[in-house]
C-alpha cells in the first residue's frame, strides 16, 4: 500500500490544476433496486468516517438533507426510505486503504425495478410511460430524467474534487437481454463524453447479480451479459457476487452481502489506481500518442491519450498536462481532452506539447481528418449490433448474424441537402446485406432499410424515406448509416457518397465540370492534394481507388 500512496500523492499533486480538491475522489453509481439499497442498516453500519462523503441526489426529510449538498454517507445513501447499498462499503474501504488526505465522495441515483432503458435519454421516452405507478414515483423525484440528474449532480461536483470511477448494479429487469452490453457501453461512454471522462483515468465497475449457488433467480445475467463487459470496455471490472448471501428472494443481498459487495468494489477500484500512474514527475525524452493520424465523421469526438516516454522507454500518461493548438477549429477542435470534429469535411492538424520536470518541452502532432464516411478503424464501427469485424485496407465489413456496422454521428448530421445515396460494392454479397439508416443511437430503435441483395451498386433516391415503423425519416437529423447482414460472409465497400445528380460524389460537384476538370489530384471533400491518398481520390477529373 506503501507504493499506492506514494502513487497516489504523484497523481494528486500533478492535478492540481483540473479540480478544485484533487484530493476529493468522486464516484458515480447507477442501476436497480441492489445500487439503490435493499437492507435494512444495521448498528455497525452507522458512523461513516468523516472522510466518506454522498452527494444527496433528492432533497430528504429524515435524515435532513438538501438535493446537490454533501454530507457524511451515513445510510441511507440513494434517497429516502432505501437501505444499505454497495456504495456504503466500497467508500469506507476506501478510505480505510487511501492516504489520510483522500476524501471519497459518492452521488447514487437509483430506482427500484426498473430497466437499463430508465437512463437511456433516447428510450426514457417511451419506456416510462410503460412502468407501474410506484416506478413513476420513484422517477419523478429524479425529475423524470435520472440520467440527467445524475449528470447535473456529477457536474456540480465536479468543482469540487474529481470523478474517478462509475459503478453500476442492474440487470434483473433486463434478465439476459442480449442488447444489454451494448446498452451499458453507449450509457459509459456517453457518460465520459458529457463530464469530459477519459476512459483510461475512469473504469467501468459492473456488479454481479445474486449467484446460482447462492440461490439467485437472474443468475444467468452474469455470465449470458456481465461477463462480456470487459470485452466491450478496456478498463471494465466485473465484481463477483460468489459467496455473498441473499436474502431469500432471489434477487437482493442481505447486509452482509452489500458489505462483501462494497468491498469487492473498492478491492478493484484499488486494482486499477495501483495499475495506473498516470501522472508521475520525469524527465521527458519523447510524447507519444496512439495515434498521429485519425479521420472522424462529423461531430464525432474521441478521447486523446498521450504518453510521456522516459529516456529507458518508461511511459506515463500526461494527456492532462499536455497543451493543445489546432490549425483550422472549423474541421476540428480540443475539449479537454477530446478531439471533437465540425461539420465540415477537410483535414487539419492537432498540435500537442508537453513541458517536464526539467522545463522541457516536448512535442508531436495528430493529422485529423474529417470525412462523412471514412474507411477508417476510427471511423467504421462494425459492432454497433453484435459482434463485427473490419479490414480497414480492403474495406471488408462482416456483421454479426443480424448485426449492424457503419458509421455514427453523435450530434446528428443534416443531409436533407441531397438527392441520393450511393454505394458501390467491389462483387455482389452472399450474405444479404441491407443498408440502413437511423435517427437514433439507439439501436433498437426505427430505421430506414433498404435491401441489397445480390446488387453490386445502389442509388438511393433520399426524398420521403420511409422507416420499417411506417415514418417519415428526418434527413436533418441522421445518427447512424451503415449495412446488416446474416453474419455469413464478407461485404467489400468500394465507395458510398452522398450525391446530387445520383452519379457524383456531392463533395466534389465543385471540382468537377461535366466529369472533366483540370490536371491535378482531389480527395472526395473536393480539397486539393500533393499525392493521392488511400481510398477514394479524383485525378485530372477520374475517380480512382487506391488501396
Amino acid at each position: 500500500m506503501k507504493r499506492l500512496t506514494s502513487l497516489l500523492l504523484s497523481l494528486l499533486l500533478c492535478s492540481a490544476s483540473f479540480a478544485q480538491d484533487p484530493n476529493f475522489h468522486i464516484y458515480l453509481a447507477f442501476g436497480q433496486s441492489n445500487m439503490e439499497g435493499n437492507a435494512t442498516p444495521e448498528a455497525q453500519d452507522q458512523n461513516a468516517p468523516k472522510r466518506f462523503k454522498m452527494m444527496a441526489a433528492v432533497n430528504f426529510s429524515s435524515p435532513q438533507r438538501t438535493k446537490g449538498q454533501w454530507y457524511t454517507a451515513n445510510p441511507p445513501l440513494c434517497r429516502q426510505g432505501t437501505g444499505l447499498t454497495p456504495c456504503d462499503y466500497f467508500g469506507r474501504t476506501l478510505c480505510e486503504k487511501l492516504p489520510d488526505q483522500i476524501t471519497v465522495g459518492v452521488i447514487n441515483v437509483a430506482l427500484g425495478g426498473c430497466s437499463i432503458k430508465m437512463f437511456d435519454e433516447d428510450q426514457i421516452g417511451a419506456y416510462l410511460p410503460t412502468c407501474a405507478d410506484w416506478l413513476k414515483n420513484y422517477a419523478a423525484q429524479y425529475n423524470n430524467h435520472p440520467y440527467n440528474e445524475l449528470i447535473a449532480l456529477a457536474k456540480k461536483a465536479q468543482k469540487d474534487g474529481v470523478i474517478k470511477g462509475i459503478l453500476l448494479h442492474q440487470g434483473c429487469t433486463d434478465n439476459m437481454q442480449s442488447w444489454w452490453p451494448a446498452e451499458v457501453k453507449m450509457l459509459y461512454e456517453r457518460m465520459l463524453n458529457d463530464l469530459n471522462l477519459s476512459a483510461e483515468e475512469v473504469p467501468l465497475l459492473v456488479g454481479e447479480l445474486v449467484g446460482q449457488a447462492e440461490g439467485g433467480s437472474c443468475y444467468g445475467h452474469n455470465s449470458a451479459c456481465i461477463a462480456k463487459m470487459p470485452g466491450l470496455i478496456k478498463h471494465c471490472y466485473v465484481i463477483s457476487s460468489k459467496g455473498c448471501p441473499q436474502r431469500g428472494d432471489g434477487l437482493h443481498f442481505t447486509a452482509e452481502g452489500y458489505r462483501e459487495m462494497g468491498r469487492r468494489y473498492a478491492a478493484a477500484m484499488l486494482d486499477f489506481l495501483e495499475k495506473n500512474d498516470t501522472n508521475a514527475e520525469f524527465s521527458a525524452a519523447e510524447l507519444k500518442v496512439r495515434t498521429n493520424e485519425m479521420t472522424l465523421t462529423p461531430g464525432l469526438s474521441t478521447e486523446i491519450t498521450v504518453f510521456g516516454n522516459e529516456a529507458d522507454g518508461t511511459s506515463h500518461n500526461v494527456t492532462r498536462r499536455c497543451d493543445f493548438s489546432v490549425d483550422d477549429e472549423a474541421i476540428a477542435k480540443v475539449d479537454g481532452i477530446r478531439i471533437v470534429a465540425g461539420t465540415q469535411e477537410g483535414t487539419t492538424v492537432v498540435h500537442v506539447s508537453f513541458t517536464d520536470k526539467d522545463g522541457k518541452t516536448v512535442t508531436t502532432d495528430i493529422t485529423v481528418k474529417v470525412e462523412m464516411f471514412p474507411f477508417t478503424a476510427d471511423g467504421l464501427n462494425p459492432s454497433i449490433i453484435g459482434s463485427g469485424k473490419f479490414i480497414e485496407k480492403t474495406h471488408s465489413l462482416q456483421t454479426g448474424k443480424d448485426g449492424f456496422g457503419g458509421w455514427q454521428y453523435t450530434n446528428g448530421i443534416d443531409i436533407s441537402g441531397y438527392n441520393y445515396l450511393v454505394v458501390h460494392l467491389r462483387l455482389p454479397s452472399s450474405a444479404k446485406p441491407t443498408l440502413r439508416i437511423y435517427n437514433t443511437t439507439n439501436t433498437t430503435g426505427d430505421y430506414y432499410e433498404y435491401e441489397i441483395l445480390k446488387q453490386k451498386d445502389i442509388v438511393i433516391e433520399l426524398k420521403d424515406l420511409k422507416t420499417v415503423g411506417g415514418k417519415t425519416l428526418n434527413l436533418k437529423n441522421v445518427r447512424m448509416i451503415g449495412f446488416s447482414s446474416n453474419g455469413s460472409a464478407s461485404m467489400y465497400i468500394n465507395e458510398i457518397y452522398l450525391s446530387n445528380d445520383g452519379e457524383t460524389p456531392a463533395s466534389i460537384d465543385a471540382v468537377m465540370n461535366n466529369g472533366q476538370q483540370s490536371a491535378g489530384v482531389y480527395n472526395i471533400g473536393g480539397q486539393r492534394l500533393n499525392t493521392p491518398v488511400k481510398g477514394i481520390n479524383i485525378i485530372n477529373g477520374k475517380k480512382v481507388f487506391i488501396k
